[in-house]
């Protein structure tokens, strides 16, 4: 008879072990959650600010902002243009 109460006893410390074991769990994935949404919130202010940041850059690069810039900068466009069609001359000495 004794055998049986050292065997209740050891089954109903494993099983009040386990009930604490799984409080703990479940408070710490509880806080976690938390923490998890505050980093999904950073994430997406993140992609935000890379969204925005990378439109700048394609703006900023475009062919016409460039010719713009050029052209406030003081840059103008060749005037005169080699064709290939036509011959240079050339300086001929006898």
């Amino acid at each position: 008879m004794k055998k049986y109460y050292l065997i209740l006893a050891g089954l109903i410390t494993v099983i009040l072990l386990l009930i604490i074991a799984n409080i703990t769990l479940s408070n710490s994935m509880s806080t976690g959650g938390i923490e998890l949404s505050q980093l999904q919130l950073k994430l997406h202010d993140l992609q935000m600010q890379n969204s925005i940041l990378e439109e700048k850059v394609l703006s900023l690069s475009s062919y016409t902002h460039i010719a713009s810039q050029a052209a406030t900068l003081g840059f103008t466009p060749e005037k005169t243009q080699l064709s290939l069609s036509t011959p240079l001359p050339l300086a001929y000495n006898p």
